[in-house]
């Protein structure tokens, strides 16, 4: 592919990322304490993992039925508009609401848009991209999504006067990638014949046997293992700063935005290097390895961290360990696809991988944080750091791919 198609991937990527990130790491959290001030920890919990249950539950069937889409637009373009539609919507609901319970069908909107967003922009690295590039057309992917996470707390603390420039400016900046994106897709209707399944039939359509596709199973053990370990950082870092080491959410927003940019570093060098090493020496697993060491250690460093420059250091390793992770990450899921030619169903299987930990970790970290009197964050973060290490055990066991 092209420098014009992989900038614009790039750009529609950071677009997206921004809409599931800018929420997730800072607006929600801001939001919640100022509502709930006192039950912020629960409440931020409940309104991530109850709002991410219709995701979760619409991310496989959005990919199925966009497989079998045969509009004369595309199969992939008119769930992108869709999704960004639905993303707005949510976003303009969080924005206005002043309760919890509200909050929570606000997220859960913007949660079925990823979903449905997902289904048209994640089978196009599969579809489009030779395999040979995948590594590294992934691996700028996950520059793109680092990007968006330092964007995402940098024009969080810039931003929050207003509740609807917070929650709407992520949609206007994935508006703007898909008005690049969209003219230079390559996007046919589903072939001739191609059945839309029931929905009963679509469930059904996602269960297959571990033991007979057990490389498949295991990459999303491990990834699931990751992320469920990162969701107790990525959920709780605001709180982290402000109750820890005393930061108000302008401040913990800018901090986070500065240490997310001395991070970034680390995670596009091991990120971009990691892409091209692992196409060129064609092996996915030392850098998987890799990347749950740096984790595990970024998390136990964090846990323990009394300063901002520990924080620093911490959220440093961690993100040199996801570009280590996203190097690799969708070129070895695509590698192990047991059918190749449905794309789209076991992608979205795979995304499940972190999907569901979006879903339990939030509700199980207050419980956790609670230990001891409350405000035990470093039981979460090692908790998050034991999880991470055990993805090298699920790795390790992985045969097709080296």
């Amino acid at each position: 592919m092209g420098a014009g198609f992989i900038g614009a991937y790039m750009f529609t990527y950071f677009g997206l990322n921004l809409v599931m990130l800018m929420p997730a790491l800072f607006s929600l959290a801001y939001k919640v304490q100022v509502i709930d001030p006192t039950g912020k920890h629960t409440s931020l919990g409940l309104v991530i993992g109850l709002g991410s249950i219709l995701g979760l539950i619409a991310g496989p069937v959005a990919g199925v039925l966009a497989d079998g889409t045969r509009l004369r637009w595309g199969r992939r373009r008119p769930w992108l508009v869709a999704g960004l539609l639905l993303a707005a919507l949510g976003a303009l609901i969080i924005a206005l609401v002043s309760s919890i319970a509200l909050m929570v069908v606000g997220w859960s909107i913007s949660q079925l848009a990823v979903a449905v967003i997902s289904a048209g922009f994640n089978p196009v690295l599969a579809e489009r991209v030779p395999s040979a590039q995948r590594g590294r057309v992934g691996a700028l992917g996950g520059v793109s999504a680092a990007l968006a996470g330092v964007g995402a707390s940098l024009f969080g603390s810039f931003l929050t006067g207003s509740m609807l420039l917070l929650f709407l400016t992520p949609c206007v900046v994935f508006a703007l990638g898909l008005l690049i994106f969209l003219p230079i897709l390559k996007d046919e209707p589903a072939p001739a014949g191609t059945v839309v399944p029931s929905l009963a039939e679509v469930f059904r359509s996602f269960l297959f046997n571990p033991r007979q596709h057990s490389d498949f199973a295991l990459v999303f053990i491990g990834k699931f293992l990751l992320q469920f370990g990162f969701t107790f950082f990525s959920t709780y870092q605001l709180y982290f700063l402000l109750d820890r080491l005393g930061s108000t959410p302008e401040e913990a927003g800018r901090k986070l935005a500065a240490a997310g940019g001395i991070s970034l570093v680390a995670l596009m060098s091991f990120a971009v290097l990691g892409g091209f090493l692992s196409d060129r020496l064609r092996r996915r697993k030392p850098f998987i390895y890799l990347a749950a060491a740096l984790i595990a250690t970024g998390l136990i460093t964090v846990a323990v961290a009394d300063s901002i420059t520990m924080f620093i250091l911490g959220g440093t390793l961690l993100s040199a360990g996801t570009g280590a992770f996203t190097s690799v990450d969708l070129a070895m899921a695509t590698d192990l696809l047991p059918e190749p030619d449905k794309a789209g169903k076991y992608m979205g299987i795979y995304y499940l991988s972190s999907g569901i930990p979006g879903v339990i970790a939030p509700i199980v970290a207050p419980l956790v944080i609670g230990l001891g009197g409350g405000g035990n964050y470093a039981a979460l973060f090692t908790c998050g750091a034991i999880l991470a290490a055990g993805t090298a055990i699920t790795t390790a066991r992985i045969r097709s791919v080296r």
